[in-house]
């Protein structure tokens, strides 16, 4: 989905009133969120001033091995009945469909989800399935990747999902959600596999308008040649 809107978690209240700075992510200008806000990364070694920015676990081109067939389909609805029609037909294969419009819907009075005058299926759909590419349980603040040797870029990022792994406490790790990832992992090629991990995902939306999940933060290291990992 080349036209998703990396802003949208930013109209929920959680993620600009959040006191913690892991989750107060979006400064808001006429009740609008404007970018993300990028924080100093934590590095051991004692460097400061690299900042972190919207690092996905599962890469957007793996998301979009389930999402750009079904924006080609969905975007074939001339209203919302229509919509909710797609997306009770689908409510066996794609159960998180229903869970993105829960969540779209509690929004909905800061951002639409769909915009109907358009021809685009992305630009029509653009806000319901930029839910899912940027949902914040998929999403942690990382080093570029350009500060990590060019890692993941378009891979999973083992990385982090090991040190996930290993500090699920401290960083509110859903138990279910990492069962997913790490199978997921496992079987990278397997599109049952990765619509069970988006459906995973979704399924933490009813809970993040009341508290945040994701946006994982954590300390990093640096080796001898300046290449960043997670500090485990």
């Amino acid at each position: 989905m080349k036209k998703s809107n990396e802003r949208i978690h930013g109209y929920n209240a959680i993620y600009y009133n959040n006191a913690a700075p892991r989750f107060h992510s979006f400064d808001l200008v006429n009740k609008r969120p404007t970018n993300f806000i990028n924080r100093q990364v934590s590095i051991t070694s004692g460097e400061n001033g690299i900042l972190d920015h919207q690092g996905h676990i599962v890469p957007q081109n793996m998301l979009d091995l389930i999402v750009d067939p079904l924006i080609k389909e969905m975007g074939k609805c001339t209203d919302e009945d229509a919509v909710k029609n797609f997306i009770n037909a689908q409510k066996n294969t794609y159960p998180w469909l229903q869970l993105v419009y829960d969540y779209g819907k509690q929004i909905s009075d800061r951002t639409p989800m769909f915009d109907f005058d358009e021809n685009d299926p992305e630009e029509k759909l653009r806000g319901f399935f930029s839910i899912v590419i940027w949902n914040p349980v998929n999403i942690c603040r990382a080093p570029e990747d350009s500060r990590r040797n060019n890692y993941p870029v378009d891979k999973i990022d083992d990385q982090v999902a090991t040190y996930l792994s290993k500090h699920t406490a401290e960083q509110g790790v859903h138990a279910a959600w990492l069962l997913s990832l790490q199978t997921l992992i496992a079987n990278k090629d397997n599109k049952k596999t990765l619509n069970d991990y988006i459906n995973e995902c979704c399924k933490t939306l009813s809970e993040q308008e009341k508290s945040g999940f994701g946006y994982y933060s954590f300390p990093w290291k640096k080796d001898s040649k300046g290449v960043l990992f997670p500090d485990n």
